[in-house]
């Protein structure tokens, strides 16, 4: 018995033993883990948020113009995300960006982790840092939201998996977008979905691009599918091979200056890149109907683009930018007269986009993947050897199928784990591969492959005819170019009266500026020519809800509704009609054909929660907030309505709310309830916010029991940094001005209809403001607004220097209104004070050489450049330039005065490009400025065998002349002469 015990003792220790070794080979976690933790990085900080006022497309938005060269300690936010395989650190701080995340066997990043914070000026709004991955959404890149707080929540999902979800507001917009970012317990990639939401009545501009980086040393080729790339302008080139360089590897892109190269014609959804070196990569995959676009960015190569790791990074060495996104290519102004348009975001549409960021390991590249396996092959002539590598737990059979034989191999693996094997082959020849019941797909065919989709444009589309002049207005409309748009509208049916889509963009145009009684002219022109027309009936219907013509917005809504296009939208806005009669029923039809049309529409649950709300239905209030919370767990609606319902307090609402500018938050949300007819739910929003001007203009508004305390308020509050934009806002502005002439409401609706395009109304405004504003911004903002005559502008700058003789801005401008007037001694004194008071002012700066340069103080403006710090913006080089005419003026000085090797050492410094001033040197520089100088300098001294090559070069074929300064070089060749 004993024996027999031993015997059982001994048999469950081996299974047990067993056990723990299978566990520890294949250990996952229950779960995966997710915390917030404050971490220290070595901080550039970012300062200075702009008062003044330059109407741009990104307006309410400021700039910031302060930066640094000295750093801190500051601790910041981190959301630490973490599996067996892959840790994430994504900083709700800072955008909501994924900072970084690595593949934790090796310890390697497939997204750059910066280990210090540069904020540096880049982006639309000035600060911006390197690394991680990066969201944009709006007009175009480096999105105002990319460095400032966002609004973040923290879950643990029922499967196991976690989820750090990010979003703001794009102002200028009124859209609202998150990104979930997810990270499953036992898979090797991160997943981010993107939820992008137009919640407005009006078609805005569309910009989505998602940009991650990697380190760019370590032998890197990239994958990039494709056999054509694209540029911002629609410039084209051949993939991967172009000029006879294979520039899918880093280091054979050591020419030119930076790259952005848009990849396309291949029918795929991956790309990435591998560091032959390091045995190990990064890649991305998505759907193509869902992501088609695939961007490499490259700094340059030369000290053009080598000097941004200094200013950008400190331990962790240069990067590169692998991005996706919804278009071909991240068009600029030029791509207008390229097949590669710019996108629009249609009214009370959405886009929901679901992307694999993951590490290649052990496969020496890539040539496909799915969201279950990466796939690498590599062919010779006699072989072809094939890298399976699992991001999840894989039991699969591999078939390989050539020359009509299949092989077969039964594959386990791990995520990470990598299964190879090598096939025979008599000679090359076409093959495909498929992983399991078609979970991973290639074929080594390039008709399977590849796209023949045109690159070039119709060289003969015209561009002055009727159809090409709307196009451009259009084009214009999706950059935010409104009043340009506009006018080109108007030439378009200057050219052909007939031409039906530019009246109801014209109707639409000024539905926007607010301008509703010619809107609703031009909407019935459009109807007299086509009364089904949808886009026609669809402003018609908005111009006359805004007039009150109640019976007729529903009839243009309606008719607007048989568009597939626009029926999801017409049904929101009949909705909204009916929710203002106090017609719930008849608006929850409306919100269902709505969600019906497009099972995205979140405005559609909203209306569909409030209506069900009044009517007392909690079960369909709780479905609809559901549904919102799926489509947007950060939905300060679903939040607010819970605590109306009791299953919230106002506390918690209010944490939630951790953006950069909360206020404009509670203002949007109150918005919401007012076009659901409900005035008490907006008060109660307002009320939770914190003080702000626009917010008690608001209450002053709703709430008249309290209006002259809201009123008050709003006139003790400082007008600084206060941007009004909503259309909202203005009505209420409107109404006030009626009974009451306060120079700050005249100042705030200005800034609106500035805003709406309306410079005249709002010139008319500001000028009724007179002196009285008390703040120095007013004045430069007002410059900005209006044509002044120099008497004028002088007069304006001297009241703003007055009320304050330490404003950097004032004084930069008085500065240069010197400058014009050749006042040059008043500039230096200016320029001598600043200079002391903001030693890290690049603008400063610069203007103060200017100064200089004016007065011919050319040795105090070249010692002056020499010890000073620019931190410059992306592409700048202007302290290049001033610092070339320096040296130029000093040796054109010297030659004249017959110092002819004073004028060569000048002229050989001219050539220099020193680091202090922000510029790196290209690979391509036109110095034949500086040779004629130091060749003739060289004649007079009699070295003539000096001046061969230099003569031999001033006639070299020169590929970039931009740094030639054609003035500076007419006037050297006449002094010199």
């Amino acid at each position: 018995m004993k024996l027999k015990n031993l015997i059982s003792i001994f048999c469950l220790w081996a299974i047990l033993l067993f056990s723990c070794e299978k566990n520890q080979k294949s250990k996952t976690f229950e779960t995966a883990k997710i915390e917030e933790v404050s971490m220290d990085f070595k901080t550039y900080p970012f300062s200075d948020p702009s008062p003044v006022v330059e109407m741009n497309n990104i307006y309410p938005y400021f700039k910031f113009d302060g930066y640094t060269n000295n750093a801190v300690e500051q601790a910041w936010k981190m959301v630490v995300m973490e599996n067996e395989y892959i840790k994430v650190f994504v900083c709700p701080e800072i955008g909501g960006k994924v900072w970084g995340a690595i593949e934790k066997s090796t310890g390697k990043e497939f997204l750059y982790y910066n280990d210090v914070v540069k904020f540096r000026n880049i982006a639309m709004r000035g600060p911006w840092t390197s690394g991680g991955l990066e969201f944009n959404f709006g007009d175009i890149g480096h999105a105002p939201s990319c460095s400032t707080p966002v609004d973040y929540e923290l879950i643990a999902n029922e499967d196991g998996s976690v989820s750090c979800i990010v979003g703001a507001y794009d102002l200028p917009s009124r859209t609202r977008w998150n990104i979930n970012i997810t990270l499953p317990k036992d898979k090797a990639y991160i997943e981010t979905k993107v939820s992008w939401f137009n919640t407005t009545n009006q078609f805005t501009t569309y910009y989505q691009w998602m940009n991650a980086a990697a380190k760019a040393s370590g032998n890197l080729e990239f994958a990039y599918p494709g056999k054509n790339f694209i540029g911002h302008n629609g410039e084209t080139g051949n993939w991967p091979m172009n000029n006879n360089r294979d520039i899918s590897k880093y280091e054979n892109n050591n020419f030119g200056g930076y790259k952005s190269y848009h990849v396309l014609n291949t029918y795929s959804d991956i790309f990435g890149g591998y560091w032959k070196d390091d045995d190990f990569g990064f890649g991305h995959y998505t759907a193509y109907d869902e992501k088609p676009g695939k961007k490499l960015w490259i700094w340059g190569l030369s000290d053009q683009g080598m000097i941004w790791e200094d200013l950008l990074t400190e331990t962790k060495g240069q990067y590169i930018e692998y991005q996706s996104g919804k278009l071909f290519n991240q068009a600029s102004p030029g791509s207008t007269f390229s097949p590669y348009k710019h996108k629009e975001f249609e009214p009370f549409t959405s886009d929901i986009i679901t992307e694999l960021w993951f590490p290649l390991k052990d496969t020496n590249g890539m040539v496909a993947a799915s969201e279950h396996a990466v796939l690498n092959v590599e062919e010779t002539t006699d072989s072809l050897t094939i890298y399976i590598s699992a991001l999840e737990q894989l039991s699969e059979t591999l078939y390989v199928s050539q020359n009509g034989k299949t092989t077969e191999n039964d594959i386990k693996l791990a995520p990470l784990e990598v299964f190879k094997t090598t096939i025979n082959q008599d000679a090359k020849s076409d093959f495909k591969i498929i992983l399991g019941n078609n979970l991973l797909e290639y074929s080594s065919k390039q008709e399977d492959q590849l796209v023949n989709r045109p690159i070039d444009h119709k060289k003969d589309f015209n561009w002055d005819s009727a159809y090409g002049t709307y196009t451009k207005a259009l084009e214009l409309e999706k950059q935010r170019q409104y009043t340009e748009a506009l006018e080109a509208y108007h030439d378009c049916i200057a050219k052909d009266p007939g031409f039906l889509p530019a009246y109801s963009r014209l109707s639409l145009a000024y539905f926007r500026n607010m301008d509703y009684q010619i809107a609703l002219k031009y909407s019935e022109e459009a109807l007299m020519i086509d009364t089904y027309h949808p886009e026609s009936n669809y402003a018609y219907g908005l111009v006359n809800q805004k007039l009150g013509k109640i019976t007729d917005a529903k009839s243009g809504f309606s008719i607007a509704s048989q568009s597939l296009s626009l029926r999801s939208a017409s049904y929101i806005e009949l909705a909204k009609l009916f929710l203002n009669e106090s017609n719930y029923n008849k608006a929850l039809h409306y919100a269902d054909k709505a969600i019906k049309s497009d099972a995205n529409n979140i405005l559609g649950y909203m209306i569909s929660a409030f209506a069900n709300r009044h009517l007392q239905d909690e079960e369909h209030t709780q479905d609809a907030i559901d549904n919102i919370f799926k489509l947007d767990p950060l939905s300060d609606f679903t939040r607010h309505e819970a605590v109306i319902l009791g299953k919230n307090d106002l506390e918690t609402f209010n944490s939630k709310i951790t953006n950069e500018l909360p206020f404009e938050s509670y203002l949007e949300l109150a918005a919401t309830y007012l076009q659901f007819n409900d005035k008490e739910s907006a008060i109660s929003v307002l009320k939770e916010s914190q003080q702000h001007p626009i917010v008690n203009l608001w209450l002053a508004n709703l709430d008249h029991i309290n209006q002259d305390s809201y009123i008050k308020n709003v006139f003790e509050a400082s007008a600084e940094m206060v941007f009004p934009h909503r259309v909202e806002t203005a009505e209420f502005l409107e109404t006030i001005l009626k009974t009451n002439s306060h120079w700050k409401l005249k100042y705030y609706l200005g800034l609106i209809y500035w805003h709406k395009g309306l410079k005249e109304k709002a010139s008319e405004l500001f000028k009724q403001c007179k002196n009285e504003p008390d703040f120095a911004a007013f004045y430069l903002t007002k410059m900005n607004l209006m044509k002044l005559t120099s008497v004028e502008e002088r007069n304006h700058l001297e009241s703003a220097y007055e009320l304050d003789s330490y404003n950097w801005r004032t004084a930069l401008a008085l500065s240069k209104n010197y400058l014009a007037s050749k006042e040059t001694s008043k500039a230096i004194e200016i320029g001598e004070k600043f200079i002391k008071l903001f030693p890290e002012n690049s603008q400063i700066g610069m203007n103060y050489t200017s100064a200089l340069l004016q007065d011919e103080q050319y040795l105090n403006a070249l010692n002056f450049l020499e010890k000073f710090n620019i931190l410059p913006f992306e592409g700048s080089t202007e302290g290049k330039k001033i610092y070339t005419l320096v040296c130029i003026k000093l040796a054109l000085k010297a030659h004249e005065q017959k110092q002819y090797n004073e004028a060569i050492a000048y002229a050989e410094k001219a050539k220099l490009w020193p680091r202090n001033l922000g510029v790196g040197k290209p690979y391509d520089v036109d110095e034949r400025l500086e040779n004629y100088i130091i060749a003739k300098a060289n004649d007079k001294l009699g070295n003539k065998s000096n001046t061969q090559k230099l003569k031999a070069d001033l006639l070299k074929d020169i590929k970039n002349s931009e740094t030639l300064n054609i003035d500076l070089a007419l006037e050297a060749i006449k002094k010199i002469n």
